[in-house]
């Protein structure tokens, strides 16, 4: 479920909204007017292939129930069903703003919709797993590009004066596919397979790329562009967290101490550390990391990627909770979270009224106390808890997210120079998907290490109730109830519950502890004066 804030998207409407008028070149109110019906068009044909983007995210955890069904797998090889399709956006999203800029965005933005659409064919088409994994990486490339350029494209085709309409066009279409996702992705698992959730991809994308071909300028690249592209930095990045998810993963099967997880982690690091020094020399860099160091940023950085890496990890374990133990139908599970995805949409816009009257810290320490409050209500499901009870839940969680989220980002913006949106916006985009790729890995090892333990007491009674661990820790409880009978499936319900719920519960303390702090560390930042908002008008004025 796509919960998160995306800090990235902001960054880009703030940068966009600063962005220098197009020349027009003279042209006359009619030919203003034919740009603006062109502009509906491309707005569509761009809206739609971000909806695509975002449901290949938000929909995968409804879906996951349905594949580990059909392949028998591991939750190892669902984690990176999800990952691989973050990891490879995240890769690519610094250098993609940067590339366009040099080479044309809306070319570099057809070859990301070519890539989508040949990673959603192999994905749909798949025969195992480890296919559709590649399938999904394959998807994450394109969409490293679709989402970092679409905005770019559409504000650059317009004339100044219409770009605060286009943005908030954009942002209703998008906010609407965050709302709407988990339920229509759902439905489409329920009735027609988790297939056809890439397979209307194909088709739909056949769609958009004429549309974009015939109805977005072409851009000229700018070949003397100062924007370089720091691969090195992104590649070792990336190989950072592919080896650190990797080695966390492993948690599943094995104990921390082995060498099958600690090996990968602590190359990881290394890695890690690499990049560290090949920034410090580098002329070319991931990010103005002076900027990056100037408060609130590096405050708001810790709270964001603390709240990635807890919705990404722990709403995907509950979604398997809800399906395999609980019994939800995928369209269930949809609905269970649309009220999250609702309230997210209907607070993010009061969020800076209330950053205006109170200030960012307290307006962020609000949001993630409710946060952590939907969090706690969560981890107190049992293997007997209805879908209003977790719909309401969830709707708690979305009002603090929607709350606390966009005050985060606001933090962020007032303190990087205008000139600099652009380049910072790409490193918060990696960050916050580093983030989300390394909290699955990590409330995944949490869960699993509970569940085990659990198991290890309630399945005692279970004949071979140890050759049955693994499938207790995926979460595989519908394969145990057919194999295994009533008594074994039950008692793996119970371990499955235990172990998820521990993890939304020291989630949900983290972000309590995240809530706190923020309203230290953030202060009155943004709070709006009285002289502000009732501006005294010089004397003699009329």
């Amino acid at each position: 479920m796509n919960l998160r804030m995306d800090l990235a998207q902001l960054s880009r409407i703030h940068a966009h909204q600063d962005a220098p008028a197009p020349d027009t070149g003279g042209k006359t109110d009619v030919s203003k007017s034919r740009m603006g019906m062109a502009s509906n068009v491309a707005l569509i044909a761009l809206a739609t292939g971000q909806f695509l983007v975002g449901l290949d995210l938000s929909v995968m955890s409804v879906a996951l129930p349905s594949i580990q069904k059909e392949f028998g797998v591991g939750m190892a090889q669902m984690e990176w069903a999800v990952m691989a399709y973050m990891v490879a956006g995240a890769a690519l999203a610094v250098p993609a703003g940067a590339l366009g800029d040099r080479t044309g965005r809306r070319r570099l933005y057809l070859i990301g919709t070519s890539i989508f659409l040949v990673g959603s064919a192999i994905s749909a088409l798949t025969p195992d797993m480890g296919v559709l994994i590649v399938g999904r990486a394959i998807q994450g490339v394109g969409s490293g590009f679709m989402g970092t350029l679409a905005l770019a494209m559409l504000t650059s085709a317009v004339p100044r004066d219409q770009i605060a309409k286009l943005i908030g066009l954009w942002t209703a279409v998008t906010s609407g596919a965050s709302a709407f996702g988990p339920i229509i992705g759902g439905a489409m698992v329920q009735f027609l397979g988790w297939r056809w959730m890439f397979g209307i991809n194909v088709i739909l994308m056949a769609l958009v790329i004429p549309l974009v071909m015939r109805e977005v300028p072409r851009d000229v690249p700018d070949g003397a562009a100062k924007r370089k592209v720091d691969w090195l930095g992104s590649a070792l990045l990336t190989v950072a967290m592919i080896l650190i998810a990797g080695g966390l993963s492993m948690l599943e099967t094995n104990k921390y101490y082995e060498p099958t997880v600690y090996v990968p982690v602590a190359f990881g690091f290394v890695v890690l550390l690499i990049m560290i020094m090949q920034q410090r020399r580098s002329i070319t860099k991931l990010t103005n990391w002076a900027s990056i160091k100037v408060a609130p940023i590096p405050a708001t950085l810790i709270i964001s990627v603390l709240l990635s890496m807890v919705l990404a990890g722990a709403l995907m374990q509950q979604m398997l909770l809800v399906q395999n133990v609980l019994g939800f139908t995928p369209m269930m599970a949809g609905i269970s979270s649309f009220g999250a995805s609702l309230m997210l949409v209907v607070f993010s816009p009061i969020s800076p009224r209330i950053m205006g009257r109170i200030g960012l810290g307290p307006t962020t320490g609000i949001g993630l106390g409710i946060t952590a409050i939907g969090l706690f209500g969560l981890h107190l499901t049992t293997t007997t808890t209805g879908l209003a009870q977790i719909a309401f839940w969830f709707g708690v969680m979305g009002v603090g997210i929607g709350v606390g989220m966009p005050a985060v980002s606001a933090g962020a913006m007032m303190a990087i120079p205008r000139d600099q949106m652009g380049t910072i916006s790409g490193f918060m985009a990696l960050i916050s998907s580093i983030s989300a790729v390394l909290g699955i890995a990590i409330v995944s090892a949490i869960s699993a290490v509970r569940v085990t333990s659990s198991w290890l007491v309630i399945g005692v009674q279970i004949p071979g109730y140890e050759s049955l661990t693994d499938e207790v820790v995926s979460g595989a409880i519908p394969e145990i109830l057919s194999t295994n009978g009533q008594a074994a499936a039950a008692a793996a319900g119970v371990s499955y519950t235990a172990g998820v719920t521990t993890a939304l519960l020291i989630a949900a303390i983290g972000v309590a502890i995240a809530a706190a702090a923020a309203v230290f560390l953030l202060g009155s930042r943004g709070k709006t004066t009285k002289a502000t908002e009732h501006p005294v008008e010089p004397a003699g004025t009329a």
